[in-house]
This record gives C-alpha cells, sequence and structure tokens, in this order.
C-alpha cells in the first residue's frame, strides 16, 4: 500500500521549499549586493566586510534583547 501525502501535507511542503529558497537568496544577495555598493562609493573590500560583520552583531544583538520582551507581550 502507497502512502499517499495530503492536501495539507502537500502544502506544506510548497510552503517550507518556498520559504527555505527565499531564505537563501536573500542571505546570499543582500551581502554581494552591500559589498558591491561599498566597494563604489570607495569602501575597501575589508572595511566594508568589517561594517557588514558589526551591522550583523549590533542586530543580532537587538534581537537577543528585545526578543523575550515581544514574546512575553505576545503571549
Amino acid at each position: 500500500m502507497k502512502n499517499k501525502l495530503t492536501n495539507l501535507e502537500k502544502a506544506w511542503v510548497l510552503y517550507d521549499v518556498g520559504n527555505s529558497a527565499f531564505t537563501m537568496i536573500i542571505s546570499t544577495t543582500i551581502p554581494i549586493f552591500f559589498k558591491n555598493l561599498a566597494n563604489a562609493n570607495g569602501i575597501s573590500a575589508a572595511n566594508s566586510t568589517a561594517i557588514w560583520s558589526y551591522t550583523l552583531s549590533a542586530a543580532t544583538l537587538i534581537v537577543a534583547l528585545i526578543g523575550p520582551v515581544l514574546g512575553r507581550m505576545a503571549d
């Protein structure tokens, strides 16, 4: 006997695949775009990488600090 997916399971699989692809594309194209933009404005490759890293670190810290507060508000 063959196990077939229900319509709900098929919808979830398509959603998951689409969402994963979107995340991958965004996480790979935005850094490249930023690097090209920084280089076009005269910022060296090393400095643009440092700026990008500092920005990601600051964003992660903000999310780590505000996440529990927002989670509590949501509950």
